[in-house]
């Protein structure tokens, strides 16, 4: 995965004024084609931004949003890797971490009386697992969904970060689906 940001000025005409927001894709035209999809040029072949910055030029550029948070982040679907179709398990590699999570669809047998309750109907079950010797489970849990996974997610992969954010509270990490 690669991030570029993408600033705004204070013209009325952006999306959004004197912000940035973040495009985490494949490659710089994944970055441009999900960014012209969401916020598509007003003038032809001119991005509707002011500039667009690759993550390796965003520390020095980057400088006047310190402490900001982006006004956006758009995912691509090609942003891990070649998502499988369905709700098939998903194994992926989380570089930064050393670990490797299996996500899977959950089987309704860890609802609780009082999730139902509590609106709760379905879950997605993940375990993380350290790469060294065995793999040993060093963590993992379960989201809890208010509507049926097959519902909210097209194929399992699309929840790839919820997962993220939940095993490492930032989605915002490098992964790579495995096959």
């Amino acid at each position: 995965m690669e991030k570029y940001y993408f600033t705004f000025g204070s013209w009325k005409e952006f999306p959004y004024q004197n912000t940035y927001l973040i495009v985490a894709a494949s490659g710089y035209g994944d970055a441009v084609r999900a960014f012209q999809e969401k916020h598509p040029d007003v003038h032809p072949g001119c991005l509707n931004c002011s500039n667009c910055y690759p993550e390796e030029r965003w520390e020095e550029v980057g400088r006047y949003y310190a402490g900001r948070s982006p006004a956006e982040v758009i995912w691509t679907e090609e942003c891990f890797g070649k998502k499988s179709e369905g709700l098939d398990d998903v194994f992926i590699f989380v570089p930064e971490m050393k670990q490797i999570i299996h996500i899977s669809e959950g089987t309704g047998d860890n609802l609780l009386q009082e999730d139902e309750e509590q609106g709760y109907v379905d879950y997605i079950y993940y375990d993380q697992h350290e790469l060294s010797n065995g793999m040993p489970e060093v963590d993992g849990g379960q989201i809890m969904l208010k509507e049926m996974l097959r519902e909210k997610y097209k194929r399992l992969a699309d929840c790839i970060q919820d997962v993220l954010d939940i095993a490492y509270g930032t989605n915002m990490l490098d992964c790579v689906i495995l096959n």
